[in-house]
């Protein structure tokens, strides 16, 4: 099951993103969320509270719109610019695999308890 569509998508952002590119990105947002939060700390989705599913899916919009503006599918395989020299100036940005993380996915998944690394498990009772 899809975190989001188009049209949620489309409800908190205003960048536009052809149909193909949408679902390719959406999907590796998941992943990436997925990744993040070892797949919803082993909970379905469905199961966590309406709140909580509500920052994941806006975790995801931003996780889009991250992806997107840093190359869109082609920030994926990490093959942005990473370093450039031009006479004595020299500008270098890290390491080349890296897929960029939108700042926001932490701040919307932060107080889920979704980012936990400890041992216990989380309840939303």
């Amino acid at each position: 099951m899809a975190y989001i569509d188009k049209a949620f998508y489309y409800s908190y952002s205003d960048i536009v993103i052809d149909e193909e590119e949408f679902n390719i990105l959406a999907q590796r947002a998941e992943d990436i969320i997925n990744i993040l939060t070892r797949d919803l700390q082993g909970v379905g989705f469905e199961s966590l509270p309406v709140s909580v599913q509500d920052k994941v899916k806006k975790a995801v919009v931003a996780q889009i719109e991250t992806l997107y503006q840093n190359g869109g599918t082609e920030s994926l395989t990490g093959g942005s610019l990473a370093s450039a020299t031009i006479g004595k100036f020299s500008y270098s940005e890290g390491n080349v695999s890296d897929i960029p993380i939108s700042p926001m996915v932490k701040m919307y998944l932060g107080s889920t308890g979704l980012l936990y690394r400890g041992s216990g498990e989380i309840s939303y009772e």
